[in-house]
Formats: C-alpha cells, structure tokens, sequence
C-alpha cells in the first residue's frame, strides 16, 4: 500500500514540475515588460544614486534665523 502512496506522489510531483517549465518557457517567451523600459528605469535609479550622494555631500543649511 505504501508503494501505491509513493507513485501517486511521484506522479503528482512530475505534474507539478511539468507545470513549471511549462510556466517558465511562457516567461521566457512572451517578458512581461520590454527591454527598454528596465535600462530606463536603470539608469534612472543610477541617477537617483548619484543625486543622493551629491546631496550628502552638500552641507545642510540653518534655517533658523536669529
């Protein structure tokens, strides 16, 4: 009986890995977001770095007025 158990669990998780790939090579075909918009967004957080490091670099200024 428990070899029965074995192969239905054997046969679930083949199912299971068939959906993968299945799942994976639909990913791989069809990118849910076009190339251009990740090297825009790349460089747009390379530019947020850089304006983040230029204004630690930037003393902060007093407001108060005395």
């Amino acid at each position: 009986m428990h070899t029965h158990y074995v192969f239905l669990a054997l046969e679930v998780a083949r199912e299971r890995a068939a959906e993968a790939d299945a799942q994976r090579l639909a990913r791989l075909a069809h990118p849910s977001e076009p190339i251009g918009v990740r090297v825009r967004r790349s460089i747009a957080r390379a530019a947020l770095a850089v304006a983040r490091v230029a204004d630690d670099e930037v003393r902060p200024v007093s407001l108060t007025t005395h």
